[in-house]
């Protein structure tokens, strides 16, 4: 296996690059992920983007000593290709040069199937994203299980699903029940965000879940406990598995090699009702019967904070707890037995708070006060003061009040967030109508979200397709050095600067950046970086950011189609210009006067007679007979291509206007053409002499003068 040294350009930074960002899954991957790296004293930087896409576009290659590939190993060898270590996570494994951490999809598959067999389910079906890894690992076990217990595996409709998200399965297997009615009684699903989607199409048939159909699905994200009924999932640790992947991928930057070259992340099973199993309880620690009477406290703050982080099987060592503020909580129900001060709800509140920021699963969160309720009453078996049961009585009383208003507090935080969502969506749109909005502060929107650091980088116009340079157009920030950061150029190798890195509050547990391209199939504009995104945000997830872009798209799409126009608009006007003033130069032209002899003038005549034309030469004309007080007027016709009824008015209302002023009026030129095309649609000339050529003209003209 191949490690690598430190690149000192490269500072302390692993990046991430991931073909997903959108979905509470990877947030809270990426969470575990920041931690783990704070605590080796590494930075986090998301790359939004398959391995390839990252190599095409060539940002933050030289800022990194390390990446994690998630999902797709696509171009991986490329970006790998200078000795930089990597990890593969839950991706197809490279060989021996990359370890790959990923979840262990055939046991937890094996005990999903297990648990429906369990309650009487028989027909049950499979569906998860035909081109997911994960997924078809998890089909594997699916046939594996059925097989094995003599079931049919004949529903296993992995081919059938192309998309993992509520929407799409929701409208695919609705089509399927719709066409074959009720054709299982169970389903698995590859993640909870299809078996969401297939709850809403089995209602939306006409059947129950879980009576009818029995929904279980993968990853335990936050919507599988609020969905109506509440979902059966097998909760997958992504925590977890970005602390694995983090771990693993500083061992190789810092030269150690691994000690596995696969390392399966186990999954633990939470029952709710969408299977028709009981409500779930939370497992007790195994440690909890041999409780020592001298150490309860301590005891009961290490089964709390087991209960909230759930099994991990992967270092069974000592680990620093995930919660070290329910030391409160435990020390407030020794002071309740002891008689002495005990906390107060806000004491307790925040102490709960903290639990619910590391994990907002009401059953764990029940189960974390059912351990101090547990502890409570094996130590007031033993206790002999008169009014110790109720202190303890009004100590309980305040951590269930502490442990609601908490949850309360997350749920109210979240409609904030959806509350600064809207607002900055109105704001951002603004960008989408023209006007100065553009030209103003474009990350203004930004105002209200709770991202931290904001910047809109842009490739520089002249672009060095093997030093391409960005350039900081924006930033959306609170620190005066960050904002001086506008207008430096950085070679993409170098982007983002460590400014950023560091704004992004990385001891926070979402302060990390995540850089995503602002590009589309027809160009790439360069990239939008935000830090400390998903602290209070939409849905717990990176939902927001991908609506983001694809707004930043579209407005840098208008803009630039507007530039276009604009320049459109100016060639035209310009070209319309000119065209005006080489047609006033050759109507100028095209009806000189000539004083040809005394008395005489002559008027060359070039090019088709229009009504405009017509005006032009009466007007040329009588000015000149008034002007040169001339008598005879020879219009040269030579140079007009045609005679039709037009231009023979015109010439006939000439002639009629120069009598007028005493003068006579003789055509010159009329050739054989002309003279049939006259004949042809019966002209008639009266009082205009016609000369075939100006010498003839002349010579009549001369003689009569003689």
């Amino acid at each position: 296996m191949m490690v690598g040294s430190v690149d000192q350009r490269t500072s302390n930074v692993i990046g991430v690059a991931s073909v997903f960002l959108d979905n509470s899954f990877n947030a809270m991957a990426f969470a575990g992920m920041h931690r783990a790296a704070r605590e080796r004293g590494y930075q986090l930087l998301l790359s939004y983007g398959s391995p390839r896409s990252i190599v095409e576009r060539g940002a933050a290659l030289r800022r990194v000593a390390g990446w994690i590939a998630m999902y797709t190993i696509d171009g991986l060898e490329e970006l790998i290709s200078d000795g930089t270590p990597a990890v593969i996570f839950c991706a197809p494994s490279m060989g021996a040069r990359c370890p790959v951490v990923r979840a262990e999809n055939r046991d937890s598959t094996l005990r999903l199937i297990e648990h429906l067999i369990g309650l009487g389910r028989r027909r049950i079906a499979y569906i998860g994203k035909a081109s997911s890894d994960d997924f078809i690992e998890r089909g594997a076990a699916f046939d594996e299980a059925m097989s094995a217990r003599g079931l049919e595996a004949d529903l296993n409709l992995l081919s059938s699903f192309h998309e993992c998200s509520i929407v799409y399965t929701e409208q695919r297997l609705k089509e399927l029940l719709e066409r074959y009615g009720k054709l299982c009684d169970a389903i698995v699903a590859g993640n909870d965000e299809m078996a969401i989607g297939a709850i809403h199409a089995i209602r939306a048939c006409g059947y129950r879940v879980p009576e009818d159909i029995a929904v279980v699905g993968f990853d335990d994200i936050s919507a599988a406990q609020h969905c109506d009924p509440p979902l059966t999932t097998m909760r997958q640790g992504p925590e977890l598995l970005g602390r694995v992947a983090v771990e693993r991928i500083i061992d190789l930057i810092e030269g150690r090699a691994p000690e596995q070259l696969v390392t399966r992340v186990p999954a633990e099973l939470v029952v709710r009702r969408s299977c028709g199993s009981p409500a779930w309880e939370a497992l007790l620690p195994a440690e909890a019967a041999g409780e020592d009477p001298g150490e309860w406290q301590r005891d009961l703050l290490r089964r709390m904070n087991a209960v909230l982080e759930g099994p991990t099987h992967l270092q069974p060592g000592e680990r620093s707890p995930v919660w070290p503020e329910a030391e409160v909580i435990s020390r407030g129900l020794g002071a309740a037995l002891a008689g002495a001060e005990m906390p107060e709800v806000i004491e307790l509140e925040r102490a709960f708070a903290a639990a619910v920021a590391y994990s907002d699963r009401i059953e764990v969160l029940v189960a974390v006060v059912g351990q101090v309720e547990e502890a409570a009453a094996r130590q007031l078996a033993g206790a002999t003061a008169p009014d110790v049961a109720r202190r303890v009585k009004t100590f309980l009383h305040r951590a269930r009040l502490a442990q609601q208003r908490a949850l309360a507090a997350s749920e109210r935080r979240g409609v904030r967030s959806l509350e600064r969502l809207v607002r900055a969506n109105m704001d951002i749109s603004r960008l989408l109508s023209p006007g100065q909005a553009w030209f103003d502060e474009r990350l203004l929107w930004l105002r209200h979200t709770a991202v931290r650091v904001g910047c809109l980088a842009l490739w520089a116009n002249d672009r060095d397709p093997h030093e391409p340079e960005l350039i900081i157009d924006s930033v959306h920030t609170s620190d005066p050095g960050v904002a001086a950061l506008v207008g430096s150029r950085y070679r993409a190798g170098l982007f983002p600067p460590p400014e950023l890195l560091a704004a992004a509050s990385p001891d926070e547990p979402s302060g990390y950046l995540v850089m995503v391209p602002l590009m589309n199939g027809r160009r790439d504009w360069g990239a939008l970086v935000l830090g400390g995104l998903h602290v209070e945000s939409f849905a717990d997830n990176l939902q927001p950011m991908t609506m983001w872009v694809s707004l930043l798209v579209a407005a840098f799409e208008r803009h630039d189609m507007e530039a276009a126009l604009h320049a459109e608009r100016d060639m035209l006007a310009a070209a319309y210009e000119r065209e005006r003033a080489l047609s006033s130069t050759v109507r100028e032209l095209g009806c000189p006067v000539i004083p040809l002899l005394p008395g005489v003038l002559l008027i060359s005549l070039i090019g088709a007679i229009d009504g405009a034309r017509a005006r032009q030469i009466m007007e040329s004309v009588l000015s000149g007979v008034a002007r040169e007080g001339a008598r005879w007027v020879l219009l040269d016709v030579t140079g007009v291509p045609l005679v039709d009824a037009e231009t023979a008015a015109a010439l006939v209302q000439t002639a009629q206007a120069t009598r007028l002023l005493g003068a006579r009026v003789s055509l010159v030129g009329v050739g054989p053409r002309m003279a049939q095309s006259m004949v042809e649609l019966g002209i008639e000339l009266r009082g205009i002499s016609i000369f075939q050529s100006l010498a003839a003209a002349i010579h009549q003209l001369t003689r009569r003068a003689g």
